[in-house]
């Protein structure tokens, strides 16, 4: 009769030991988010970790490293690894795994920021204080005075400024990381996209749109959430309206090979 073929045993050893892991790096990453470990914090030495947990000090290792790719640590070497609780490049890492993923195309990443947009914008009418409302007159000013702006990177930095101002004003931090993300991805995106048009190109582009500026400042500080909507609603319409026009920007998908790099260039700069 044919023998039955042996099954290996399963590599319980090797399932346990990711197990530990796991826990490790979720209890550190607990401690961290809420506060135990404050920011700037040095973790305990890796024997000191090794004994809490009853490892070996090459599993606590494994859960620095991952600690430190999430953001939340950072390690000196020689000296140690301290709490940074960068929860920006943590969302940012996420949000690019899942964008790339999912073969995300830049128009609807476009939707989902302009979703939040219109959400922050109603929240910032009723929630802006006068310091909120002067640094989204600061930054709209900017775009008065468009010869000013003498490169192109002022100009985006100019138009990320504002878009930045009405989300801090609407004072909900998970909103204001969202959009900050998705603002830097489309902006850094279309400088690719476009690379081949200068300074001219993005000043009436900034123009075009600065009535829109105005407009969403005014509803601002009208304290009207329906007014300050509005004024965002025709803004995103004639962006909508930009993207779907130009043939360089409504076909880009993030996870071709050249956006990829851009993209995670983009993070990697968030964690620094």
């Amino acid at each position: 009769m044919p023998t039955a073929p042996v099954r290996p045993e399963p590599d319980r050893p090797r399932k346990r030991r990711v197990k530990l892991v796991d826990d490790i790096i979720e209890t550190l990453r607990q401690d961290i988010v809420t506060r135990r470990l404050p920011h700037g914090e040095r973790l305990p030495s890796e024997k000191d970790l090794s004994d809490r947990f009853g490892v070996s000090q090459a599993t606590i290792r494994e859960a620095i490293r991952a600690l430190e790719t999430l953001g939340l640590i950072e390690v000196f070497h020689g000296n140690g690894s301290f709490v940074r609780g960068q929860g920006d490049y943590a969302l940012a890492s996420a949000l690019q795994t899942l964008l790339q993923l999912e073969s995300v195309g830049i128009m609807e990443v476009l939707d989902v920021r302009q979703l939040l947009g219109r959400h922050s914008v109603e929240a910032a009418a009723t929630r802006a204080t006068a310091a909120d409302l002067d640094a989204v007159a600061v930054a709209a000013a900017r775009f008065e005075r468009p010869n000013d702006l003498k490169d192109v990177d002022q100009v985006v930095a100019g138009i990320l400024d504002f878009q930045r101002a009405v989300s801090s004003a609407s004072h909900n931090p998970i909103l204001l990381s969202l959009e900050t993300f998705l603002l830097a991805l489309l902006n850094e995106v279309q400088l690719n996209a476009l690379s081949s048009r200068g300074i001219r190109f993005w000043r009436a582009r900034a123009v075009e749109f600065q009535p829109h500026r105005v407009a969403i400042l005014a509803g601002l500080r009208s304290g009207e959430p329906a007014q300050a909507r509005a004024a965002m609603d025709r803004y995103f319409e004639a962006q909508q309206a930009r993207f779907e026009q130009d043939a360089s920007l409504r076909g880009l998908n993030l996870s071709s090979p050249k956006l990829v790099t851009i993209v995670s260039e983009m993070v990697r700069q968030s964690k620094e």
